[in-house]
Parts: structure tokens; C-alpha cells; sequence
């Protein structure tokens, strides 16, 4: 007689998987002694305390307050102090007038004035415009004289 029962053939992988994955999970506290390219801890992380911490208990209350709150007058002294202080800071924190200009110093007396001998060309030079210079803006392409002409569309 044939059995109907099913065979699975990956189950006895899945097992070693399980049973691999739980021994790693175990050795999860090792890691930290690891150098940090296999996945241990960096050098600066600070170290681990010696004791672990207490629970703190939930049931218990909480301890009173030693400080009483602040009364109404002590609250607005507080707050115009600080407001005292913020606009303080905020004067500090803005730049400084800019000082004045130094006076010009007093002209000398004028040295005595050399006799050029080519006058008239410097004046001719200095009267005559500078020729244009190119923008940066300007186009590179030379405009198109004539009608534009839409392009052809292809299908």
C-alpha cells in the first residue's frame, strides 16, 4: 500500500537554518568584541557599565517636590530679565555702524607744470570713444536677415 503523505524536501534544510540561526542569535553578546568591519562596535562607543541598572518600580509613587512653584510677581521679574537679556543679545548680534570716512588730506602746493610737446594728440585720443566690447549676453549666432521660415515637420 502507497502512503498519501506529502514529502517536503526542503525540511530538513529549514531545520539547519533554524538551528543556525538560534546558535548565531546566542553569540550576539560576542559581538562586540569584534573589529568594526566585521559589524563589532567602533572604538568610540563608550564602554558597557559593570552593573546593569535597576528596574525602576512602577507601583511606587513618585516623591514630592522640594520646590514650591514660582509666584506671579517672581514670574514677571523672570520673564523681564530674559527679555532684558534677549534684546541685549540681539543688539550685540547686530553689526556696528560702519566709521566715517578719514578727512581728505590738504592739497600741496601744485608742482610746476612740464610743457608737453604733443598736446593736441593726447587730447584727440582722449576724445575719441572706446570701441564697443562684446557682452557676455550677446548672442554667439549672427541674426537672420529675412523672413524666418518655420521648420518642416516629419512624421
Amino acid at each position: 500500500m502507497m502512503s498519501n503523505a506529502r514529502r517536503i524536501p526542503f525540511a530538513p534544510r529549514a531545520a539547519c537554518a533554524l538551528a543556525l540561526a538560534w546558535l548565531l542569535a546566542a553569540c550576539g553578546a560576542t559581538l562586540g568584541g569584534l573589529p568594526e568591519k566585521l559589524g563589532g562596535l567602533p572604538e568610540s562607543a563608550p564602554q558597557r557599565p559593570a552593573e546593569t541598572m535597576p528596574f525602576p518600580n512602577v507601583y511606587e509613587p513618585r516623591p514630592k517636590r522640594q520646590a514650591t512653584p514660582l509666584s506671579d510677581d517672581e514670574q514677571k521679574k523672570l520673564e523681564s530679565e530674559l527679555t532684558k537679556l534677549r534684546d541685549d543679545q540681539n543688539q550685540r548680534a547686530t553689526a556696528p555702524d560702519p566709521p566715517p570716512p578719514p578727512p581728505e588730506p590738504a592739497k600741496k602746493a601744485a608742482a610746476p607744470v612740464k610743457k608737453d610737446p604733443a598736446p593736441a594728440k593726447k587730447a584727440a585720443k582722449e576724445a575719441a570713444p572706446a570701441p564697443a566690447k562684446k557682452k557676455q549676453n550677446d548672442a554667439v549666432v549672427p541674426e537672420q536677415k529675412g523672413p524666418v521660415v518655420p521648420p518642416k515637420l516629419i512624421n
